[in-house]
């Protein structure tokens, strides 16, 4: 029975604490999922005592990092399913007045970019037909601007022509306003700017509502993928805002039926324009908003309260995705944002500046340890969206309460499904996880005046990461370990403050930094380091805790004193394949064994996951876990299987549940194109009626390296398979493959170091 293994490290530092040679708690997960057959793969036989060593304690705890876990206790009190109608002193009025008595007009507008949802999984053309399902009120005017997509599911919506319908209700069908409301790409602000205008023009209200329907990328690339302009991007927060202003409506509410749009940055672009923000912080399952109930409930009064209208889209989407995604998380909150303008502002700036002085005095592991045990949203795209309350929590200054307390008053309403714990209904970026997105954070930031201290928060956080990056050597990779370098070995003549000093000073003078290799590698981040002074205190910092352990195996282990394990935030083994050309990645999983000396030990788990359509062919597939969601005693795993989907780059979402039981839940696109949005739909593989398709192909790919350890290309891993009913997943012994396996340890800057390889 296969381990997947908890890595704890706020309990390891307590443990340590206490007595030095006890490091972990026992807590383990047996993976028993499908058995494969093994009449055409290595044999799937798991030895039970692989792992239950006497000498051997697993973690427990959250994975941090690319591992990231959440437990289901709310470190604040949880907000969920709770209205909160009170009215903060001193906010500014509502912007919109709402006549009451069922006296109210009301115009909702509907930006609906197609994209693949539609095209692919039919979900505009099913939201639609949501929205005509419902009894809407003749002072209701639900107008649809369509685009966005090379195929509608449904006939006389035009591919060539953006266009403009109003939907009517009762059945009554959707009648088309605008045969031709030009071609223009659906992330492009006059495009969204027209469209408001036009709407404003024409169907005067004195309740206007927007709804940008599509997929998101929170405070890193903002809203929409139009699929007949790839190259052109997202529509960030800068260019939303610039689309708002120049139509000059204000709104009730701005809502997104998309992705990771319910975030800080975002409440404060748009407090200018609306009085609410309705959105999720999570990824939304393709499925999206139910419009049906809540059309309903406000067609029976439009003097409905904006709360009330936010509370039933965000029960009714929950309720919804919980019946039809069930394995799919969900959350959707509704925030005042006035009180957003008002108060948070001064909030937000008092705990930066406390923030910052925490991490330029020695506090840098305190900041980190609380990003990395943050509900985190998107983990697997790596675009660093945390909950702010969460965050604010974990860090715990005073000016971090206030913070929290000041959020908790603006997010009027918080719906999640079972496995969000620490979704509070605000997010904001926060790095840790990648660099790429940095710079072009801050240059947002910078555009939609975002509150200055927070991104000099941002700044002094990513710069001692980047700093510390840097000071280990830069770029570690298993293919180092390989060809007999252990990247722990690199501080056996790097143990000063003067030397790390120097390899800094080095960088930034200009001798790393015109190499491509590391421009490639750390990304935007090479811009936070670029002119700034790097001071002794910064350096001093480094050369104290910067991870040095010797990685090379002496008789089947690897000693790691109680100091380094402080500094590590991370542990996965990564499995490689020597095909006699060179090496396969397999991936990374969560396996290890530790015993109670704090001894990192050789793995001798032979098992890897292997998928079939039938239960009789098995191959071995590529793995990547990404993080865990503990709720009381039930962990579930969640990781990614890279493939081409229908010969498009996705990934398979994997999910391991309690008992061991593994299952694909979808797939999602990877969007390479570079417009940084994070796919909103979970495809579902196989036939699919609602998509109008039968199967799918699969082919499973991999990375490849050279002997010399070079990147050569994406390749295929074995055969394509056609996927009509399910996919099934277990594990098989790769035994009889040759196996250069090595753990990759994380340390507190996100550095990545390889052990030597184990066989």
């Amino acid at each position: 029975m296969r381990k997947r293994k908890r890595f704890s490290f706020i309990k390891l530092l307590l443990f340590l604490v206490i007595a030095f040679a006890i490091f972990y708690f026992v807590a383990s997960m047996f993976y028993q999922p499908e058995t494969p057959s093994s009449s055409t793969t290595p044999s799937s036989t798991v030895d039970n005592n692989t792992n239950s060593n006497d000498d051997k304690d697993s973690y427990t705890g959250y994975y941090n990092a690319s591992g990231s876990s959440y437990y289901n206790n709310w470190q604040l009190s949880s907000n969920v399913g709770k209205l909160n109608s009170s009215v903060a002193n001193g906010v500014r009025s509502k912007r919109t007045t709402i006549l009451g008595n069922n006296k109210d007009t009301i115009t909702i507008m509907v930006f609906m970019c197609g994209s693949d949802l539609e095209s692919q999984a039919a979900m505009g053309v099913s939201d639609l037909s949501e929205m005509n399902a419902a009894t809407i009120s003749d002072n209701i005017n639900l107008i649809v601007y369509t685009g966005g997509t090379t195929k509608w599911h449904a006939d006389g919506i035009s591919t060539r022509y953006n266009q403009i319908y109003q939907v009517k209700g009762g059945g009554n069908g959707i009648l088309r306003l605008v045969e031709n409301a030009g071609s223009g790409s659906m992330v492009d602000p006059a495009t969204l700017t027209s469209f408001i205008e036009w709407c404003a023009d024409n169907f005067e209200a004195n309740r206007y509502e927007l709804i940008l329907w599509d997929h998101g990328g929170g405070s890193v690339s903002g809203y929409g993928y139009d699929l007949k302009y790839p190259n052109n991007g997202s529509m960030d927060l800068a260019k939303i805002d610039q689309a708002l202003t120049e139509a000059d409506v204000t709104f009730d509410f701005i809502g997104f039926d998309a992705c990771l749009m319910a975030n800080t940055e975002t409440a404060l672009m748009l407090a200018e324009h609306a009085d609410y923000l309705i959105a999720s912080e999570e990824s939304e399952p393709g499925i999206g908003w139910y419009y049906t109930d809540w059309l309903n409930a406000l067609s029976r009064n439009t003097s409905m309260s904006t709360l009330e209208i936010g509370k039933t889209i965000a029960d009714s989407f929950v309720k919804t995705c919980g019946n039809k995604t069930p394995s799919q998380s969900a959350t959707l909150s509704v925030v005042d944002l006035a009180e957003v303008q008002d108060i948070l502002p001064a909030k937000l700036s008092a705990f930066s500046k406390s923030t910052t002085n925490l991490i330029n005095n020695s506090g840098y592991r305190q900041v980190a340890s609380a990003r990395s045990g943050a509900r985190e949203f998107a983990a697997q795209n790596y675009v660093d969206l945390v909950d702010l309350a969460d965050l604010a929590g974990n860090v715990g200054t005073d000016e971090a309460k206030d913070l929290a307390d000041a959020l908790l008053s603006c997010v009027k309403y918080n719906n999640t499904s079972r496995n969000m714990s620490g979704s509070y209904g605000l997010s904001i970026y926060f790095p840790y996880r990648s660099s790429k997105y940095v710079s072009t954070v801050l240059n947002t930031y910078n555009k939609i005046d975002m509150n200055a201290d927070y991104a000099n928060c941002v700044r002094s956080f990513a710069s001692y990461q980047t700093a510390g990056q840097v000071s280990s050597g830069g770029q570690h990779s298993p293919y180092q370990s390989i060809g007999g370098y252990s990247s722990g070995d690199y501080y056996s003549s790097q143990d000063s403050s003067d030397l790390i000093y120097n390899v800094l000073d080095l960088f930034l003078g200009g001798s790393y930094a015109s190499d491509d290799s590391y421009s490639s590698y750390y990304g935007d981040a090479l811009d936070l380091l670029f002119g700034r002074n790097i001071d002794r205190g910064m350096t001093d910092y480094i050369a104290e805790n910067h991870f040095s352990t010797d990685l090379n195996w002496k008789d089947g282990k690897i000693a790691i004193s109680k100091d380094q394990w402080e500094l590590i935030e991370d542990l996965k083994l990564n499995v490689l394949v020597d095909d006699g050309n060179g090496y396969i990645d397999l991936g990374k999983d969560s396996i290890f064994d530790i015993d109670k000396d704090g001894n990192l030990l050789k793995n001798e788990d032979k098992m890897w996951l292997a998928a079939s359509t039938d239960k009789e062919n098995w191959q071995v597939i590529p793995y990547y876990y990404l993080y865990q969601t503990i709720d009381g005693e039930e962990v579930t795993f969640t990781g990614r299987i890279p493939v081409l989907l229908n010969g498009e780059y996705a990934n398979l979402i994997v999910v391991i549940d309690n008992d061991g039981v593994a299952q694909v839940i979808g797939a999602t696109y990877d969007y390479r194109e570079g417009s940084g949005v994070v796919a909103k739909n979970l495809i579902k593989l196989g036939k699919d009626e609602d998509a109008d398709k039968e199967s799918d192909t699969i082919a499973f790919i991999c990375d490849y390296y050279r002997y010399d350890g070079s990147f050569e290309d994406t390749h295929i891993l074995g055969e394509a398979v056609t996927v009509t009913d399910q996919l099934y997943l277990g594990d098989v012994d790769i035994s009889g493959y040759d196996l250069v396996s090595s753990y990759e340890l994380k340390d507190i800057y996100q550095q990545s170091y390889w052990t030597a390889p184990m066989e």
